[in-house]
Parts: structure tokens; sequence; C-alpha cells
């Protein structure tokens, strides 16, 4: 996910993409090879196809027999169009050669996909930079960690084989309406001038709180009264979007951030079971980290806790951020766009900060123990056909938009973070770019989605008081372990 950065030198490659695409000796060039086109899948919700045919316009400015078709696909039929058209039924036309899948995902895919090469960096590199590293040792040195994490899985023989390569890492980060916190401030104020409780100093000390930047999750819970307008259980004005999960966009991302931060292993060390629910090695005895993370998540959503604020009659959490209902919500750099597009007001206001971490940012207590969710796009090379200088034409797009170089132009209109380790953030907001070494996914196998909605299940199932939470937390680790156990494909590693 490591210390150098990507050495991409398109014009020293120009002479090696003949020899990569044919096979031939090294007198060859790439004006010899058959010209190809490729087909890029990608679902439209993401990038402009303007922005895309950008990038693919630029990569056949270097290699010159490849051109890029860039096939943009609704997103609620996505999935099922990619896998028919991979089961062969389709015309090469009608068919990815290239395929965007959620990092999720790839254990779900990862049969279906034609791996890596393993000499994809060193073919592709000029000769002085070539140093023999088979590709899975390239993007381990080069990319962020989670990257190395998610796209590097084991075969059949156990060696590991590099499926995919992203773009850029999106993670989740506190969205903040400067200007309710501001006015928060100011009712606070007016309403002790007549009660009169807090003294000078005091109301100096809050205020500061209030407009500090919130580093720890005890930051937050210190401001939570303050930003809430309440009367009896009914939430006129809320300070963060958290506690429940059916109007909680991401809710499943923030409880497993929570997780993770709190220590807790979410899969034991073979990918084989769910270990959310379980004491960790190590741990005081009776200590339950996902048990604690869950019932600390749960209190926003509790009208008997001092940190209620709230509840299952809210607007979903991107609406109500957008109208002015709550002051705060956690979310990944991609939701900014949408926020902008419905309410253009939210743009002089709006602030983002790092997630919130149970250790301090400044002074954390172990190497790892700060955590954000990750979420990724990875570019994939399908298996269905069988055609090698397809499949390495392909891979040789991949190799290239996901480098330095190549990706600029696609950081640059979607406002995220590279995810390699030495470029600097695209990120609109800073607290994107500064916390992609913290960023991390857990292993889900092929049903990411079914776990997600496990989580949602979950906590809903704890706020009606359906189950208690240890039983609710319980009975998800119970049915997210049959789905793990199911997944063949497992990562190559499990932790960095």
């Amino acid at each position: 996910m490591l210390k150098t950065g990507k050495k991409v030198l398109v014009v020293a490659m120009v002479f090696m993409v003949g020899l990569f695409l044919t096979g031939c000796s090294r007198s060859g060039s790439n004006t010899t090879a058959s010209a190809i086109t490729l087909y890029w899948w990608r679902p439209m919700d993401d990038a402009s196809s303007q922005t895309l045919q950008q990038v693919a316009d630029s990569f056949n400015q270097t290699y010159k027999n490849i051109k890029v078709q860039v096939v943009l696909k609704d997103p609620r039929t996505y999935e099922q169009e990619a896998n028919d058209a991979m089961a062969g039924h389709q015309s090469i036309q009608n068919s990815p050669d290239i395929l965007a899948v959620r990092a999720d995902d790839m254990s779900r895919y990862a049969s279906k996909l034609n791996p890596a090469p393993d000499t994809l960096f060193d073919q592709l590199a000029a000769a002085k930079t070539r140093n023999g590293q088979n590709t899975a040792q390239y993007v381990q040195k080069l990319f962020l960690p989670v990257v190395n994490k998610a796209v590097t899985f084991k075969d059949s023989s156990g060696s590991a084989k590099v499926m995919g390569l992203p773009m850029a890492v999106d993670e989740l980060a506190l969205y903040r309406n400067t200007d309710l916190i501001q006015q928060s401030v100011e009712n606070l104020t007016a309403s002790n001038k007549v009660s009169k409780s807090l003294g000078a100093s005091e109301l100096t000390s809050i205020k500061k709180k209030i407009n500090a930047p919130v580093g720890t999750w005890q930051d937050l819970t210190d401001i939570v009264p303050y930003l809430t307008l309440k009367s009896g259980n009914e939430i006129s004005q809320s300070a963060i979007a958290l506690g429940t999960s059916v109007n909680v966009e991401r809710s499943y991302d923030i409880l497993s951030s929570l997780m993770m931060q709190n220590g807790t292993k979410m899969t034991d060390d073979s990918l084989t079971s769910a270990a959310f629910n379980l004491q960790q090695p190590g741990a005081a005895k009776g200590a339950n980290p996902g048990l604690e993370a869950f019932n600390f998540y749960l209190r926003f959503s509790n009208p008997s806790d001092a940190l209620y604020t709230w509840n299952n009659q809210m607007q979903n959490s991107v609406d109500a951020f957008e109208n002015g209902q709550v002051a705060m919500m956690i979310h990944y750099a991609s939701i900014y766009r949408y926020l902008v597009n419905d309410a253009p007001e939210l743009k002089k206001s709006l602030d983002v900060t790092p997630l919130p971490q149970v250790a301090d940012p400044q002074s954390p207590t172990s190497t790892g123990s700060l955590k954000t969710m990750a979420n990724m796009l990875v570019e994939t090379v399908p298996s269905a056909r069988a055609d090698t200088a397809r499949q390495n034409a392909a891979w040789t797009f991949v190799h290239y938009v996901t480098s330095k170089a190549g990706a600029q132009t696609y950081l640059s209109a979607m406002k995220l973070p590279s995810a390699l380790n030495d470029v600097s953030g695209k990120a609109k907001f800073d607290a994107f770019n500064t916390q992609t070494k913290d960023a991390d996914i857990w292993y889900k196998g092929n049903s990411a989605g079914k776990i997600n909605e496990l989580f949602i299940n979950m906590v809903n199932e704890a706020v009606t008081n359906v189950k208690s939470p240890k039983d609710a937390l319980d009975a998800a680790a119970t049915q997210a372990t049959s789905f793990i156990k199911a997944s063949q494909w497992k990562w190559a590693t499990v932790s960095q």
C-alpha cells in the first residue's frame, strides 16, 4: 500500500511496446504490431466520458497501435452486463478488454480476470530502470499499502498475482458545515446570557473546542451536545449523522473504520472466518474491541444517552447535510461533486477534515492504529478472450493509466488522491491527501454487498431493540463467516 515513486518514462516505453505486444525480438517496435482497439468499461457514476476519453487519447499518443474506446454503463446494470459479456456471448465491440471493478468485489471477479504479467513493469520500463522485480514486488513498492492488499491475490500455486490496479484511492473523512457550527457558537453565547450557567473562561473553552479541528472521537463527543438542537427526543438540528444505518450512507464503512481503529481484527489471518465479534489476542480479559466500537456507534442514536443526536426518522444523511439539518457527516471525497451540484450554496460553508480516530493522530499509540476505510475502482483485464495480444495490450493500458503521468487527468478531474506513494494529492480538500497512508480495507470475499447489508441490518436490529448489540454482532459475524468461507480467491497478504 511504499516508499519509492513510480517512474514512468513514457518516451522510452514506446520502443518496448512492440516486444510486449507481439513477443518479437528486441529489434521490433510498436509500429510493427497489429493495430488493436480496446474497450474500456466503467460505470457512468464515476468520471465523465470526456475525462476518460482524454486519458485514452493521451495513451494513444504514445502507443500508436493501440486505440482505446470508452464504454460507460449504467451502474445499476453494470455487473450483469459485464458478466454476460465475459461469458463469451458478446462480440469484441460489446465486451470489455479493461473492466473497472470495485476493490471490495475483486475476490468475486478474480476467476474471470487475467493477472498482470510477472514482468509487466520491467518490460515496459526503460532499460536503466529495470531491476528484475516481478509485478507484485513493484506494486508493493510503488503503490499505497491498501492497494497492495486489495489487488494482490494468491493463485492456485500460492504465488502472489496482481489482478488489477487503481488510479485513485478515496477515503472516508469528516464533512463540516461551518455556518451551522458558527451559528451553534452564537446560540451558545446567547443562551448563556440568559442562563448564566457558564463562566467566561468555560464559555471560551467550549467555543474553542467547537471551532477546533476534530482529531479524535473524544474531540467529537465533546462538541456533539452543543451542536444538537432537540426538544425531548425530537431533533431539529443534528450534530452528526451517526448511530443508525438505514439513513446513514456508508454506515458499514464508518462502523468498520471505528472497529479497526479500536484494534478489531475483522477476519482471522487465514481469511476464512469473520472475527469482528471476538475478543482479540492480547486484549484485557473480557475486552471486545468490536463490541466496544459498536456500542459507541449506537450512542449517537440512543435517546437516553448524552450523545443522542440522530434517529431513524431523520432524512438520509446526505440529504440532511445538504438541507442544513446536520452539522457534520462522514463520507468519501467522491460525494463532494454531488453535494455542490445539489446544494451549490454549500460551497462557501463546506470544510472537510480527516476522519476522527480513536488514537490521537498527532501521537498514535502504535503503527497502524490510524484507520479510515478506502474506496477504489480497480482497472482489471478480463480473461474471457483467449487473445494474448489483446490481453497484453490491455495490461499496457492499465500500467499507463495508473502511472504518475497517466493518472493525472483523471485525478485532477475527480479531485481524488493518487493510489501511488509518491504523487501529491489532487483532492480538493487536503484531508483526503494527508490520510492516504491510513486507508485500509478488509476482506469480504465474494459477498461484499451481502456483508455490507449484514452490517446495516445489525445496526438496525440494535437500534430498534430487536436484538441486543452483542447478539446482533454475533449473528452478523456468523453469517459473514459463511460468505467468507465460500470465497475461493484470497488476498496474498492480510496486513502490512
